[in-house]
């Protein structure tokens, strides 16, 4: 019976062996590569899947009594949640409200909500603090311009400004909750500035940051 021997390759492993050294190092590049991205991967995802896990924080926050607000005008109100905190001031939003004379008066308005118009004086191409002025708005920073209900009407913003949600209950009109409009008036989730309501841009961001 012949003699069996083990016939080494040029690569230097044997020819039985499963992985040659070459095989070998570059199988453990691509788990250690695979590794490193999964390692970064995994808490970014978790910062961006965090807030659709934990859902909104918006806090309550009075707007005033509805006798405070005159039809067909805006008054400025400063939104102040957990006002005896230390921290408040960080957390101060301005909106801008109006009462109108019927549900048809604001043209965006999602069903049910058209009683009042209250709109963020927030633009939602960079975050300025949009100015009104004659019942419409204008972003001091970009030249953004908005209609008397918030749609875009010229300029960078890249859909009407966002809205908060009210409630009217005893007497008192409170803010609930904030959220983001298509150009024709439909109801989105809560956008930051810049990004779309509508088309492929809007499916590529539908996450976002806890807020007030």
């Amino acid at each position: 019976m012949a003699e069996e021997r083990e016939v080494l390759r040029t690569d230097g492993a044997s020819e039985g062996a499963r992985l040659t050294r070459k095989e070998f190092i570059t199988a453990g590049t691509v788990a250690m590569g695979g590794l490193l991205g999964a390692l970064i991967a995994v808490p970014v995802a978790g910062m961006a899947l965090a807030p659709a896990v934990q859902g909104p924080n918006f806090r309550k926050v009075k707007l005033g009594t509805v006798d405070d607000f005159t039809e067909g005008t805006f008054k400025k109100v400063v939104l102040e949640p957990d006002a005896d905190a230390s921290d408040a001031y960080v957390k101060q939003r301005v909106a801008y409200v109006r009462k109108n004379k019927d549900e048809s008066s604001d043209r965006l308005a999602p069903s049910g909500q058209g009683k009042y118009t209250v709109v963020s004086n927030r633009c939602v191409h960079l975050g300025c603090p949009v100015q009104e002025s004659g019942g419409t708005f204008v972003c001091p920073c970009h030249g953004g311009a908005y209609d008397k209900d918030g749609r875009r009407d010229a300029g960078p913003p890249v859909r009407p400004l966002d809205r908060f949600q009210w409630e009217e209950k005893d007497g008192e009109l409170w803010a609930v909750d904030e959220y983001s409009l298509t150009q024709k008036g439909d109801r989105k989730s809560l956008r930051g500035p810049g990004q779309h309501t509508g088309g492929l841009d809007g499916l590529l961001y539908p996450l976002q940051p806890s807020h007030l």
